[in-house]
């Protein structure tokens, strides 16, 4: 009996040990990422796109294989003092702190995961893609389509079926900064479009033709959030499984690695 006692004594020691140290660990992860997703939007989603997959600006550093393959200590090290020559200035003003938010946000926005098999016709959902269903007049892919959301070339690259189907019938559970559409109303204008900065005083957003335009809050009559993003929150009905398999599999199956030192589109060698 005290021999059973005392097993039970050292397992249940053993378990709340591991609790105190791997649960303050997960919840500190957690805690970093929160605080990086602020001060990513704030300093790095200008340039890089709120989901971190480029723009015309800065190039993709969600899913490119250049830069998921950087450790912590490399990618703080870009962070903290730039990169010579490509327009990347130094962030090192965060602090040692701030720029371990950023990582740690980083990280979590390189989610991906080796599940890759698909069940569609790619040819089928490149038709789809740049036909009724819409998704060409705002996301471009391989230098065809629209620019006011993000370029898709690459966004398949390691990530499961499930995420990209549930991003495309579930937008609404995913609106991020820069991607809310605002309307406002001036003296003599009005304007629907993608609120892409705001402070105190002004806003910026990015009408459909791409257009960007700096407003005075003070001098607009009316500024309304409409709590969603461009994208179509009724794909879910419009469009059956299997259309949507196709063009799950056309974004998987036609994904290209960048360079992140390069032009966006351009591939890298495979040395």
């Amino acid at each position: 009996m005290n021999r059973v006692r005392s097993l039970w004594f050292f397992q249940t020691g053993v378990a709340v040990l591991a609790l105190l140290i791997w649960t303050p660990r997960s919840l500190h992860a957690q805690g970093y990422a929160a605080k990086g997703n602020k001060t990513f939007a704030t300093n790095c989603a200008g340039c890089h796109g709120s989901d971190g997959r480029g723009g015309e600006r800065a190039p993709n550093i969600a899913t490119s294989r250049n830069v998921t393959s950087l450790t912590d200590a490399e990618l703080s090290n870009f962070v903290r003092n730039g990169v010579t020559g490509s327009g990347m200035p130094a962030f090192g003003f965060l602090g040692d702190l701030g720029i371990k938010d950023v990582v740690a946000f980083l990280r979590q926005l390189q989610r991906k995961t080796a599940e890759v098999k698909v069940t569609g016709d790619d040819a089928v959902g490149r038709a789809l893609f740049f036909s009724h269903v819409g998704c060409s007049k705002c996301h471009m892919m391989h230098g065809e389509g629209g620019f006011i959301a993000s370029d898709l070339s690459d966004y398949g690259s390691g990530i499961a079926p499930g995420r990209i189907r549930a991003a495309i019938v579930g937008s609404e559970t995913s609106i991020t900064p820069g991607s809310e559409v605002v309307e406002v109303v001036t003296s003599g204008e009005s304007f629907r479009g993608v609120l892409r900065t705001e402070d105190n005083f002004t806003i910026i957003l990015q009408t459909e033709d791409g257009r960007y335009r700096k407003l005075e809050k003070a001098g607009l009559k009316k500024f309304t959030r409409t709590g969603h993003s461009l994208m179509p929150v009724d794909y879910g009905a419009r469009l059956s499984p299997k259309e949507i398999d196709d063009i799950v599999s056309y974004l998987i199956r036609s994904a290209n690695p960048l360079d992140p030192s390069s032009k966006r589109g351009r591939k890298v060698s495979e040395e």
